[in-house]
């Protein structure tokens, strides 16, 4: 398609903006996706990669009952009340299912759905990923169906576009330009641009990012630029689970297996059910901002599908000890307060009274010998965004739609505002590909 006039333009290739290059494409539709950051790993590449996708077919198949109401029911119980995002979480509900069939039957991914993935704040095992479930192999499936399209180019030279009075004119390094009646942006969030996280989020100021450097804030600022409002800017995903450091995490199955977190003084400080984003600012109020995750050898045998652990693992960040006082020893936390909380904890998870700090549910009393890693609150990506409709249509301050220009992913508000309580994990890829199959299902009617 070299010197053809693209239907649309789509800035960003990430999770969001491939989803929508290859959704369009299927409907016909002529695509760019510049993507200058391309040799940088983005969210999604670094993520567990998993999505839900309430009442799917491969989730019925599995014998799992779910619909997409349940899964909102579970967003709202979960987020403040006026925080969840209206505009765009009932048509995101209903067009996951559909994003499962496209994956499977439109492109061919090896999209299965995961029946032992237990997350907090869902009701249901409602997740989809590749298997074993890694965003980096996520990522390369997409990113090959991508490079397999006819009807798509990806570009890894920085467009810089401008509105003009019919679309949007980018010009390119090199001095050219391309016109285009239609712009997506999908250029992620703003976590890397630490003076947008302390204007926005400043709770988090000066917390590791963990998520991409690729999370620049830019394609935000162009449509700031245009008059674009935007939604939820306080809204994270926090992720308590991150190694110091924040090349390797061990993912959030570990306290749904029955491990606890305590701090140095070998005490528990909050509810482990919390979820990852909610518990991150608990982990960072304690010493050092660090907390140590302590489980057992039988909770680590039912982690060898869950990729981020096993890398975790394999990095050293995971500390084998065959009694408690060896664990107190290797891990320097005090032996008395270590023994007295895994004793306490043995007495709930035995039915025997109830924990102060509100946890519902201990999985099993923890046995020798124990495993055991240091962990950090991080911020892994930002759920602020330009406020968009139901079809992905970028919303002025007037509250119409700005002509031609739409977003997704982590530039768009996510399903969520208002801190980390409004995160249900796989909140961002939901919106990422649900709000991208509307985007694609809206540019095909404009272009009929």
């Amino acid at each position: 398609m070299p010197g053809r006039t693209p239907d649309i333009v789509i800035l960003g290739g990430g999770a969001a903006g491939m989803f929508v290059a290859l959704a369009a494409a299927a409907r016909g539709l002529h695509v760019r996706v510049s993507d200058p950051m391309a040799a940088m790993a983005s969210n999604f590449a670094i993520s567990g990669g998993l999505f839900p996708a309430a009442g799917s077919r491969l989730q019925r198949e599995a014998g799992v009952e779910d619909d997409p109401q349940v899964w909102l029911d579970d967003l709202r119980r979960q987020t403040p009340p006026g925080t969840l995002n209206a505009a765009i979480a009932d048509a995101v509900a209903r067009a996951l299912p559909e994003v499962v069939d496209f994956f499977v039957d439109g492109l061919g991914l090896p999209v299965r759905f995961l029946p032992d993935m237990v997350a907090p704040g869902h009701s249901a095992c409602r997740f989809h990923s590749v298997e074993p479930a890694s965003g980096a192999a996520f990522h390369a499936c997409m990113k090959a169906a991508l490079r397999g399209s006819d009807r798509i180019t990806f570009l890894e030279e920085r467009l810089s576009p401008r509105r003009v009075d019919d679309g949007f004119e980018c010009a390119l390094p090199d001095g050219t330009s391309l016109w285009t009646p239609r712009l997506v942006l999908a250029g992620g969030g703003f976590g890397a641009h630490a003076d947008m996280v302390a204007r926005y989020i400043p709770g988090m100021a000066g917390a590791l990012n963990n998520g991409s450097p690729t999370n620049d804030g830019s394609t935000i600022a162009l449509g700031l630029a245009w008059g674009a409002d935007v939604w939820g800017m306080d809204g994270f995903q926090g992720q308590a689970h991150t190694n110091p450091g924040g090349a390797t995490r061990l993912g959030m199955g570990i306290p749904s297996l029955g491990g606890v977190m305590v701090n140095r003084q070998g005490l528990r400080f909050a509810r482990e059910d919390l979820g990852p984003s909610a518990l991150a600012p608990h982990v960072l109020a304690q010493p050092d901002g660090l907390a140590l995750e302590v489980f057992d050898a039988a909770i680590e045998a039912r982690l060898g599908q869950h990729s981020a652990y096993q890398q975790a693992r394999a990095a050293g960040r995971v500390i084998e000890a065959p009694d408690l006082a060896s664990l107190a020893d290797r891990t320097g936390v005090d032996a008395r307060g270590l023994s007295q909380t895994l004793a306490e904890v043995a007495r709930w998870a035995s039915g025997e009274g109830r924990d102060p700090l509100g946890r519902a549910r201990f999985e099993r009393v923890l046995q020798a010998p124990y495993r055991a890693s240091w962990v950090t609150g991080a911020l892994s990506h930002t759920q602020g965004g330009l406020l968009t409709d139901a079809q992905g249509r970028v919303l002025a301050t007037d509250g119409h739609p700005i002509p031609g220009l739409y977003a997704a992913g982590g530039a768009a508000a996510g399903l969520a505002g208002r801190g980390a309580e409004g995160y249900l994990p796989g909140n961002g890829l939901a919106q990422a590909f649900g709000l991208g199959w509307c985007i694609a299902q809206s540019l095909a009617a404009g272009h009929a």
